[in-house]
């Protein structure tokens, strides 16, 4: 008899169980796939075209499983599209800690175009000295040593997906009627990093161009959580004429109907990046912290040997600074003749940084770029020219 009750309860209790599942079911459906082996450093490729709308992601991240549990130590490196502003910004970054919430070292970056418009090549290089993502070709961030890199200890799972976000803050208000929405990859492609050479090898190397499904390589994810407005259901992460892809739909719409858009090659306008703390050569008594140069007096300087400009024309040089002065002004200058002179307005604070511009011309060609305080009172984060 007691038997028969336990088996009683336990039938009530898992049929309530699901009947709470099915209540709290969410309206809208997304897709995730995630690697069956995990992986530590080397350098991750991705080829893909993004979803626009706003409250909309497309993501490729690294995740140490399990990181969400209790106080377990999360370890991710993230590679997040923004769908809002027509999808021409995105965001790097890390993710550590065992308090939560947890660490970040969050990165927003704007593209000159739409990132949904056509596939991009996008790479994510982690190895025991650094972390660094580029875009087309171009570096857009490093980290070099601290926490934010000498805590990714674990090997790691990979990850695609898209899904809809409920922090309007962050992402922009989710509008359903944009509804359905997809991610298309292309392919990714991993090489190992190589601590005897400092670089990438091709041994151990894989590369998936999404010809089928490899069931050997990738699970489909089945759960939610709460920022998300979506479940992920496994109709919506497919792969259709040799690509990968990543729906977020309304529920009993899921899948993808119609013709995958082909690669045409676009890329973004050529450009160079340069973290201002790593200088070759330097006048004066600058300072270097956290991943910036401070401390910058009238007439110190500090130069970039071997800088590649790939095209001749005229490009434009943006550089994050910050000041809480109104008189700070520098010269960029090229073996030893000055480009352009620029001011530094009141950003609102020596830890607030603007990103201020201006138009020079260039040859191509390796050479020495510097910067040269003609009134001091600043710091700088980092340097970028594009070809316009």
């Amino acid at each position: 008899m007691l038997q028969i009750s336990r088996v009683i309860r336990w039938s009530v209790l898992l049929a309530a169980a699901l009947f709470t599942a099915s209540l709290n079911a969410k309206p809208y459906k997304a897709g995730e796939i995630y690697s069956k082996q995990t992986y530590k450093y080397g350098r991750y490729e991705i080829r893909m075209k993004v979803a626009k709308g706003s409250g909309v992601l497309s993501t490729f991240f690294t995740y140490k499983n399990g990181s969400e549990v209790g106080n377990t130590f999360w370890e991710e490196i993230d590679i997040e599209v923004f769908g809002k502003n027509n999808a021409t910004q995105w965001q790097s970054n890390v993710i550590i800690g065992s308090n939560r919430p947890t660490t970040k070292t969050e990165g927003v970056h704007t593209a000159p175009l739409s990132l949904g418009d056509g596939y991009h090549t996008y790479v994510l290089e982690w190895t025991p000295n650094y972390v660094a993502w580029y875009l087309d070709g171009s570096q857009v961030r490093r980290i070099t040593g601290g926490q934010f890199v000498t805590s990714l200890t674990s090997n790691q799972d990979i990850r695609f997906n898209v899904w809809a976000a409920n922090i309007a803050e962050w992402v922009g208000a989710f509008d359903a009627n944009i509804l359905p929405v997809y991610q298309f990859v292309n392919y990714i492609e991993y090489k190992p990093y190589s601590a005897s050479t400092g670089g990438f090898t091709t041994t151990g190397s894989w590369r998936d161009d999404f010809n089928s499904f490899d069931t050997n390589r990738w699970n489909k994810a089945n759960w939610t959580f709460a920022e998300n407005y979506a479940d992920f259901d496994v109709n919506n992460a497919l792969v259709k004429d040799g690509t990968l892809v990543l729906a977020l739909t309304r529920e009993g719409a899921t899948g993808h109907t119609g013709t995958v858009p082909p690669d045409n090659g676009t890329t973004l306008p050529v450009s160079v990046h340069i973290e201002a703390e790593n200088f070759n050569e330097v006048g004066g008594s600058v300072t270097v912290s956290g991943g910036t140069v401070g401390y910058i007096d009238a007439g110190e300087w500090f130069k970039y040997n071997n800088i590649n400009i790939p095209a001749t024309g005229t490009y434009k040089v943006e550089y994050r600074v910050a000041s809480a002065l109104t008189t700070a002004q520098f010269t960029l200058d090229r073996n030893g003749v000055g480009l352009g002179t620029i001011s530094v307005p009141n950003t609102g604070g020596w830890g607030t940084y603007s990103t201020i511009s201006h138009n020079i011309a260039l040859t191509a060609g390796t050479q020495s770029l510097a910067i040269y305080a003609n009134s001091g009172g600043f710091n700088i984060d980092w340097i970028k020219l594009t070809k316009i």
